[in-house]
């Protein structure tokens, strides 16, 4: 049978062959060489092939950054197999694979930066600002690897404005942030930072940025939660005040007067313009409305707040009366009591020492109980002292063992001695280092030598099968 002669390729057939099976480095490499010998290739490529910006006017982004953000997602989806090794489907995305190809992009950003073309870095920034929150789902991403980009999109376009971009270009950043800043899937994606950093840079660049901002607050204090509403209503007192807006500023501070964090505000001003009447009432009032929603921690605060005034005012009486109030709700209770005990006459002391002491719960902190020891050690209350350590355990018998030795040597060591007994009929390796250590504590007591050398014999014939109880038994000197 006679051979077809094979049709003759064209020269772009050609081509189109050599680059099909040419590794990149390859190419890489000649281009570098040829360019290097050949100025006006060098030159054609550059034109060609260069970031910059080809004219003033926005062109058209050099790819579709959205598909390429969506492609990163669906193509990473985690494949489900059956028993026979059959794909079922694809579900959910990888985030280390997702994250990975998406840095590209932020690095393809920095590239056209580096090379002027800030519209193009623009562009990206917003498309993965955009686009992430559409795919992204905690649920198969725990480490928040992709919202880490989100948040570095975030940045890249924030160091952008902080450049001073032209008039042009603030203004198209800051008719897209108008539109996608009341998109709610935003809300939960940013780790470290949120789009609400832009508007800073509005205020003072954009043309009726001032305005413009505060629509944007003002709506989102309207639709928000409580702790959201909160943040907006801050940052709104904070643009009024720094564009001297002083009487809207003063007049949405009596608005959301109910906040705490508005209510420092207003006290700040009152205390730093010595209007204490006007500042105790306004603590008063928070702390009516922080016991009405049982908030301590707010109460304890405000509480704190007022301490202070009255003491710029001299006034005792208060000054005592609040400081016993945060002695019984558990706020530095150590400061209060020097407190009291400074204030207290000494004729009225000993009524004020058996208030305190009732005052201090066994049953809370652990630091409460340790301030109530304290006391029975400075008033030297040692039967007091000594019942609390009974009742609080060994390891608090230890902690003040100093105190009651010279006292109660012998009931300490029979306490010990019930102690260690109990210890050595456990089986298990930190319980024969405690039998050690405690045997070797108690050798330090009246008469304790004898009775520890009685224990370590005994425990040699009870317990000698207990190979690691014998080595602790072994580490005691007789």
């Amino acid at each position: 049978m006679a051979i077809k002669a094979k049709p003759e390729l064209s020269n772009d057939n050609i081509l189109n062959d050599i680059l099909a099976h040419t590794t990149k480095s390859k190419l890489d490499q000649f281009i570098r060489e040829y360019a290097h010998d050949n100025d006006d290739f060098q030159a054609f490529f550059m034109e060609k092939f260069s970031p910059k910006p080809k004219s003033d006017s926005r062109m058209k982004p050099s790819e579709d950054y959205v598909e390429t953000i969506q492609k990163a997602f669906i193509k990473s989806g985690i494949k489900s197999y059956s028993r026979y090794g059959n794909r079922i489907e694809d579900f959910g995305f990888d985030a280390g694979t997702v994250s990975e190809k998406l840095e590209h992009l932020l690095e393809k950003a920095h590239y056209f930066i580096r090379h002027d073309n800030r519209e193009e870095a623009i562009c990206i920034a917003q498309k993965l600002i955009e686009t992430i929150p559409d795919y992204w789902d905690e649920g198969f991403d725990y480490e928040c690897l992709v919202p880490e980009v989100y948040d570095r999109a975030i940045d890249l376009l924030e160091e952008m404005l902080n450049e001073k971009l032209s008039n042009d270009q603030v203004e198209s950043i800051f008719s897209w942030y108008e539109k996608v800043i009341e998109d709610k899937k935003h809300e939960y994606v940013g780790q470290n930072t949120s789009l609400e950093v832009f508007e800073k840079y509005f205020v003072s660049d954009a043309v009726g940025g001032f305005d413009r901002v505060l629509r944007i607050i003002n709506r989102r204090i309207a639709n928000a939660g409580d702790y959201e509403q909160e943040r907006a209503v801050l940052e709104k007192i904070y643009l009024l005040v720094e564009n001297d807006r002083e009487e809207d500023a003063d007049q949405t501070i009596g608005e959301f007067l109910f906040y705490p964090e508005v209510r420092k505000i207003k006290l700040k001003r009152m205390l730093e313009e010595n209007r204490y009447d006007q500042a105790i009432e306004l603590l008063q009032e928070g702390i009516v409305i922080a016991r009405k929603k049982k908030e301590t921690g707010i109460e304890s605060e405000w509480l704190q707040k007022l301490l202070f005034v009255y003491k710029q005012l001299n006034n005792s009486k208060k000054v005592l009366e609040i400081t016993k109030k945060l002695f019984v709700q558990g706020t530095e209770q150590r400061t209060c009591y020097q407190s009291i005990k400074k204030i207290t006459p000494k004729a009225e002391w000993h009524e004020m020492l058996s208030w305190i002491l009732q005052n201090l719960s066994e049953r809370g902190f652990y630091s409460s109980i340790e301030l109530k020891a304290d006391i029975f050690i400075e008033h030297q209350m040692w039967d007091d002292l000594w019942q609390l350590c009974l009742r609080r355990g060994i390891e608090f018998l230890r902690q003040y063992e100093k105190h009651l030795r010279p006292r109660y040597e012998k009931e300490i060591l029979t306490v010990y001695l019930k102690y260690v007994q109990q210890q050595a009929s456990i089986t298990d390796r930190k319980a024969y280092i405690i039998v050690a250590n405690m045997l070797n504590r108690m050798k330090s007591f009246d008469g304790g030598p004898a009775l520890v050398g009685q224990l370590v014999n005994q425990y040699r014939q009870i317990y000698k099968r207990r190979i690691y109880m014998m080595k602790e038994l072994d580490s005691i000197k007789l």
